[in-house]
């Protein structure tokens, strides 16, 4: 004998607890039947008292249903996406399913890669933040949900779920022409993913409305560097603008950074408003005027879709909140 203990079972908790493997499976598996609260305490107390543990790997050739979810991530650092996977993994747990992690840092090549080693582990639905062409991404089975994030258009077979960027970004710019700012300039992360950018449209609709001629856009990247460089390329153009709409919180903070070193008083000399809205976004100096999204809300929308049975594949846009502070000059 090799003196090791054997591994409690499921019959040995069914046999405790006086209850069929039947009801076992159900109490782990959280259904398809329901367990009453007292045989469910029986249940688990016979399970610690034995150190059962069920077998995911089992339990998903048995059902089909791994409980796995994949997320693919183009920048750990962003705080937004931190806000939306935080919420998205806790919510999930709390439904009995894991979800697995991968990083693409912005590569393109990574990021399919990544995608294909998630759906080879059986997971149910994916979480794809993409960098790469959508058309270009690999192909999800049939079992496997595709929910993308930040893209504002419908695509086959998948959950897309966005802010309204076209809206969001009128809505600003109305509020910066309120202030006087007849010349704007959009700081926005250059596209990688072959769509035409909501921020874009509603930049050119918010222009036309007003009859003014549109304001320059400053390519850069989704980044505190692209940010802090942009600014200073619009500080030494010949046609310095008066108020910088940044395409993102992280692109704001390296414009204020810039103006702060370029001894530029905001919002007095330039003002300044960003979209996304994060945490960071109340600690910078002065706190930002933002479009804010709803991290939370997002999560639990593509929760949803990637749990729900009835959930049909689609587009769904959610509405950005005007959250004035103190960079915009209202205060």
């Amino acid at each position: 004998m090799d003196g090791k203990a054997s591994k409690a079972t499921r019959n040995d908790v069914a046999r405790l607890a006086h209850v069929s493997t039947a009801v076992v499976s159900y109490v782990f598996n959280n259904g398809p039947r329901r367990v009453s609260p007292r045989t469910e305490a029986k249940v688990r107390e016979a399970a610690d008292k034995l150190n059962y543990k069920p077998n995911p790997i089992a339990r998903a050739l048995r059902t089909g249903n791994s409980k796995t979810l994949g997320a693919v991530i183009n920048d750990l650092t962003n705080p937004f996406n931190a806000g939306v996977y935080e919420e998205l993994e806790l919510k999930a747990s709390e439904q009995g399913y894991s979800t697995l992690f991968a990083t693409t840092h912005g590569r393109p090549d990574k990021e399919r890669t990544v995608i294909q080693q998630l759906i080879d582990r059986n997971v149910e639905a994916l979480f794809v933040s993409p960098c790469e062409k959508v058309d270009m991404l690999p192909k999800t089975s049939g079992d496997c949900r595709f929910i993308v994030f930040d893209v504002d258009r419908e695509l086959p077979d998948s959950w897309t779920i966005s802010a309204d960027y076209r809206k969001a970004m009128v809505l600003g710019v109305e509020h910066l022409l309120g202030h006087g700012h007849v010349n704007i300039c959009l700081i926005i992360g250059q596209s990688y993913n072959g769509i035409s950018d909501g921020r874009v449209e509603g930049w050119y609709e918010a222009h036309r409305n007003h009859g003014l001629p549109v304001g320059h856009i400053e390519g850069t990247s989704f980044s505190r560097t692209g940010g802090y460089l942009a600014t200073l390329r619009i500080l030494d153009s010949p046609n310095r603008p008066t108020a910088i709409f940044a395409g993102s919180d992280l692109i704001a903070m390296g414009a204020l950074r810039a103006l702060h070193e370029r001894g530029i008083k905001v919002p007095e000399e330039m003002a300044l408003i960003s979209f996304d809205g994060t945490i960071d976004s109340q600690y910078m100096y002065p706190q930002l005027t933002v479009l804010e999204q709803n991290p939370k809300a997002l999560a639990h929308l593509a929760l949803k879709a990637a749990t729900d049975p009835d959930a049909k594949p689609g587009l769904q846009l959610m509405e950005s909140k005007l959250v004035i502070r103190q960079s915009c000059g209202c205060k």
